[in-house]
């Protein structure tokens, strides 16, 4: 019941709500703080504010959400004799019959005309609550008995609209932009009269101050104005001051062509911002351009499969973004692509997919009906179904997908027995069925014994190595002591497997597995698969810390002997199994 606020609240608000600045923000939350320490009211319900989500505060200003500490920090605020307290928490479901009772205000209606009375001197975040008041109808708190005026809720809004806009506008003025959603639903009501050019006007402004009306401005230009170009530019701007939809919207706009020519290189960049910065659409956009290598990008199915699961897992992905998600996800774990290989859970997300499929488009909806195929036909994570498994074979088919066409055709080969009609093509061989297993295991075994004659050296890196041919497999590892007795620390041979110290013997699990390899080439389902089991098998290794406490320390990577695409492996791997710092030392190696 101060009447007005402190200074120090004055200013953080400012900070808060105008600045959209991540530094300021924060220098404005720790001016609440002490503010509310020396028992300042007002300061105790906007810190709430600020964990009450993105409806409340700037989501560029990191706050994490806590409905449960906000709660009670806004109910005590209208125990303590805030009248923003009071009114914030009508709004925010706290004005609970115990803060009623307790409050110091005799009514609601005391409270808002304390706020009124601020409004009036030009407090623009009072302007913005009066607004709120009319607009939400809390204002049948202030006067209970205006209800029997309304019999319904547009006829309350015809008579409350037209006030709240005027209020909307004077907070406007004073750099307020929290109100404009209210405004924008004001204005497309018809129940108020906002003319055209005053609605422009307060937009182009507020888009000036906020990043987030900055971004709707250009999606106002794009689409309804007709200014592909101007809605880009107006993207590009708000980017630059953190809005991640407004990122991801650029994205679009340079992977579409809108309003400038189609770049999907350019609309990479956009989507990888977005992506980090959450933007679940742009986290799949990332694993979709990785897939399948767009652009200059190129194709890791483990980036991919990280960005899909990420866009999976997001709570703001929306049904289309999780079902796409699990589409590819699923493709991923069958074949095991850039992930460990998991028909259980691959069946999983197929059938997550397969339940939205209209969501999907060609040839991603064919892909996934033709892994349900396999699933069914072959009994991969679940019982065979020959009959059901053939259904999906036709259905991928009949949308064009060749690899179910040869399915069939293999399956439909004339001469041909039962029992071989189901066996799997190269891609899906029974030897070849959890490789990365099978390579983790005999590593895991050959290693026990590198590790004996390493002793106490420090290992500094370790590689498996294959051939082009895929039928070969050997483990290397070298210290730093036997770098720096043999060759020294700069020598051309630090990562150089062949001419390292340790490796596996004449008889280990992995010649065993070799000799294998050998026998079954003819059922290699491809280079990549082969390789991404190795990749797979290594990183399991390093996350179980197989080479000891220092693992993480240790840079791994997969190579090819005598071959003039070794470094492109090498570097592909060594991204997927080693931390940021570990990579940028690795490629700065010299060849």
């Amino acid at each position: 019941m101060n009447g007005k606020y402190s200074l120090p609240v004055v200013k953080a608000v400012d900070l808060i709500w105008t600045s959209f600045d991540k530094e300021e923000i924060h220098r404005g939350y720790a001016m609440l703080m002490q503010a509310a320490q020396q028992g300042d009211a007002d300061a105790l319900c906007f810190i709430a504010r600020c964990f009450m989500g993105e409806e409340y505060v700037w989501s560029g200003a990191g706050f994490a959400t806590d409905d449960a500490s906000a709660s009670k920090l806004m109910q005590k605020s209208a125990l303590m004799g805030s009248a923003t307290g009071v009114l914030c928490a009508a709004r925010s479901g706290n004005f609970t019959p115990a803060v009623q009772r307790g409050m110091p205000f005799e009514s609601f209606k005391e409270a808002f005309e304390e706020i009124l009375e601020q409004a009036e001197r030009g407090n623009a975040f009072c302007c913005y609550m009066i607004g709120n008041v009319y607009y939400w109808g809390d204002y049948l708190l202030v006067e209970p008995e205006f209800a029997k005026q309304f019999k319904t809720e547009d006829n309350y809004n015809a008579w409350a609209y037209p006030i709240a806009k005027e209020w909307f506008e004077r907070s406007f003025n004073g750099r307020i932009c929290a109100g404009w959603g209210n405004y924008c639903n004001i204005r497309k009501s018809g129940l108020c009269d906002i003319r055209q050019e005053v609605f422009e006007v307060y937009f182009q402004a507020l888009a000036e101050i906020s990043p987030v009306i900055c971004g709707n401005y250009g999606y106002y230009l794009g689409h309804e104005k007709n200014n592909p170009e101007a809605a880009l530019a107006y993207y590009i701007k708000a980017a630059h001051r953190y809005d991640i939809q407004s990122t991801f919207n650029a994205g679009c706009c340079y992977d579409e062509g809108f309003g400038v020519e189609r770049d999907v290189d350019m609309a990479f960049n956009f989507y990888e911002i977005a992506a980090i910065g959450g933007h679940p659409n742009a986290q799949w956009q990332a694993g979709y351009y990785y897939f399948d290598g767009w652009g200059s990008v190129e194709q890791d199915y483990a980036k991919a499969a990280e960005w899909f699961e990420k866009a999976y897992q997001n709570p703001q992905s929306d049904d289309r973004n999780r079902v796409r998600s699990a589409a590819y996800l699923g493709i991923c774990y069958q074949d095991g692509l850039g992930v460990i290989q998991d028909d259980d859970l691959a069946l999983e997300y197929l059938q997550e997919a397969e339940e939205n499929i209209d969501m999907l488009w060609n040839p991603i909806n064919a892909m996934v009906l033709n892994a349900l195929g396999v699933a069914y036909y072959f009994g991969r994570g679940t019982e065979e179904d020959e009959e059901l498994g053939y259904e999906y074979f036709e259905d991928a088919a009949k949308l064009g997908l060749e690899v179910a066409k040869e399915h069939l055709q293999q399956i439909n080969q004339p001469g041909m027995s039962e029992h071989e009609s189901h066996k799997p093509g190269k891609e899906i061989a029974p030897f070849y069925q959890g490789l990365a297993e099978r390579i983790r295991e005999a590593v895991e075994k050959d290693l026990r014994e590198v590790l004996d004659q390493v002793g106490e050296e420090q290992i500094y890196t370790a590689a498996l190595v294959s051939d082009r041919d895929c039928v070969t497999l050997f483990l290397a590892v070298n210290t730093v002591e036997y770098l720096n007795e043999n060759d020294g620390p700069d020598s051309e041979s630090k990562w150089i497997p062949d001419e390292w110290g340790y490796s596996d013997g004449h008889h280990s699990a992995l010649v065993k597995l070799s000799r294998l390899l050998w026998e079954h080439h003819d059922e290699l389902p491809s280079e990549s698969y082969f390789f991404n089991a190795v990749i797979s098998a290594m990183k399991q290794l390093k996350d179980a810390k197989a080479f000891g406490d220092c693992s993480e320390e240790i840079t791994c990577f997969v190579s090819i002997s005598d071959d003039e695409e070794a470094g492109h492996m090498e570097d592909l791997s060594a991204k997927q199994l080693n931390s940021a710092e570990l990579v940028a030392a690795f490629l700065k190696r010299d060849r």
